[in-house]
């Protein structure tokens, strides 16, 4: 069974590794970007988000950023959503059902806090990822599509709660 919940300060370096992992898997990393610096550094998205894990037992398997609007990590929300950001399984646990359970730990958020939407973006690239987030009733919002750096296209995704 997978268990989601806060992440504690003595799994912040394992969460950055299954981060880093997770995106090279994927092929998500940024070319001309350090970006895995920023996946590496968990206490700073624990410290300016919340940060969730899942785990079975005592395994951790995957992480995800939550994000409200105007606050350090966000990059397309607005009030009344909550965004997520940086989801990632570790390779090993992928296709188990993870990444899932961490979007729908995000969902339950917006609903308990009433908000209205949640809300990301992906890369255009990320075809499973846009297939988690298509079965899950998530659409796409393409005015809100940007590009942190050339060459990488977010895709915008939304979902009324």
């Amino acid at each position: 069974m997978t268990t989601i919940r806060v992440a504690r300060p003595e799994e912040y370096a394992a969460i950055g590794e299954i981060a880093v992992r997770a995106y090279t898997e994927a092929a998500a990393l940024p070319a001309d970007v350090d970006y895995a610096s920023v996946l590496r550094d968990a206490a700073d998205r624990a410290e300016k988000a919340e940060l969730l894990v899942a785990l079975t037992g005592d395994k951790l398997l995957g992480t995800v950023t939550v994000v409200r609007p105007g606050t350090t990590y966000a990059e397309v929300s607005r009030p009344g959503e909550l965004e997520f950001r940086m989801l990632a399984v570790a390779p090993e646990a992928m296709g188990n059902g993870v990444g899932r359970a961490l979007v729908q730990a995000v969902i339950d958020r917006a609903r308990e806090q009433g908000l209205e939407r949640v809300v990301l973006c992906v890369k255009d690239t990320s075809e499973s990822a846009q297939r988690l987030y298509r079965g899950l009733g998530f659409q796409r919002c393409p005015d809100r599509d940007w590009s942190p750096v050339p060459d990488v296209r977010l895709l915008a995704f939304g979902l009324d709660v």
